[in-house]
């Protein structure tokens, strides 16, 4: 799955015209035991999610990709996650009262989902959004010219 997310960081990159500055991609999956939970259809699929997720432990996956003129760098950020037991009550409202069809996995921890989560094994900010520590490490890399 680590491949994954960086061949898709990289590919949003190389779709930026290349510039003088460094362009940050990067793109999120949550797996659950193997298989990777992308951004769901429907909140129908939605509430499968998270069901799925309920009373179980998964990996949030970023792979970032830092890009300068022709050199890029790349890394993932994995963060595993445990859902206390969920009820489909608490689902429908969850999903009644947020944006979840763009998030991997229907869930945003800033958006109330922290009610979920009963652990944490690894970065929070990669639950969040975009993994800083393991961001601005290759954004020093790659203006030190350390490209593979």
């Amino acid at each position: 799955m680590p491949a994954l997310v960086e061949r898709l960081a990289h590919a949003k990159a190389h779709a930026c015209p290349a510039k003088r500055q460094p362009i940050i991609a990067a793109d999120t999956l949550v797996e659950l035991d193997g298989q990777p939970l992308g951004q769901p259809d429907d909140l129908s699929e939605a509430a499968e999610m998270l069901l799925a997720l309920s009373g179980k432990w998964h990996r949030v996956l970023t792979g970032v990709c830092v890009r300068l003129g022709g050199h890029c760098l790349h890394d993932t950020a994995i963060t595993r996650v445990h859902f206390r037991k969920l009820c489909r009550h608490e689902i429908d409202v969850y999903l009644a009262h947020n944006e979840v069809l763009d998030k991997a996995g229907a869930y945003a921890i800033q958006q109330g989902a922290a009610a979920f989560i009963d652990g944490l094994d690894g970065p929070l900010d990669n639950v969040i959004g975009l993994p800083t520590t393991c961001t601005l490490r290759l954004l020093k890399k790659i203006r030190q010219g350390q490209t593979p």
